[in-house]
């Protein structure tokens, strides 16, 4: 028994370059908005810790990423009860000892950093300049920043920097697509 020969193919069964083009446009497209998610998100990651007092008093604790700021609490002077120096251990295989200093309000614990500090010097310096301005606040006004954002800054940069790259990459195929689609539109005209 002999096989069917198959026939020629038509025209009509080509794949259409403007439709192959469109699909990796859709492909890219979806493959890039979790970059700029992911980096955006990453941007914002609130890093930076600002403990600012007037002198007499209130005290406002605010937490910054790249993108946006957020006030985390504004207290009156009598509301601090202490500043505390927190002691940790680092997650990690070799774990070291971690510091941060907290505040201990009425309202609650405020870390005044956001990330945890390696060297104890750097949270004993902080907790000890509190210390001072709540001994005497009346003199002079109060500014403790703690800024950690340069690991989020290259992380969260570097998953944007991609997404926006496949969407570059997604533009220029969008625009081929387009081009292949007018010329099998003239084709198919003639």
């Amino acid at each position: 028994m002999s096989e069917p020969i198959p026939a020629a193919p038509s025209d009509d069964d080509k794949p259409l370059a403007s439709r192959s083009t469109a699909i990796g446009a859709v492909a890219f497209f979806i493959l890039a908005v979790p970059f700029l998610v992911l980096g955006v998100w990453l941007l914002d990651g609130k890093s930076r810790a600002d403990f600012r007092c007037e002198a007499g008093g209130p005290c406002t604790l605010t937490r910054s990423g790249w993108l946006t700021t957020e006030k985390v609490v504004t207290l009156p002077l009598d509301a601090i009860k202490s500043v505390k120096l927190e002691r940790s251990r680092s997650a990690r295989r070799k774990s070291v000892p971690i510091y941060r200093p907290e505040l201990e309000t009425t309202q609650g614990k405020f870390p005044l950093f956001a990330q945890w500090a390696t060297e104890e010097n750097e949270a004993v310096v902080v907790k000890e300049q509190v210390e001072r301005f709540l001994a005497s606040p009346d003199t002079d006004a109060l500014e403790v920043t703690r800024d950690d954002r340069r690991s989020s800054l290259r992380v969260g940069g570097a998953f944007t920097g991609v997404g926006v790259a496949l969407l570059i990459f997604t533009t220029w195929l969008a625009l081929r697509s387009r081009m292949h689609r007018r010329a099998e539109q003239a084709t198919a005209s003639r």
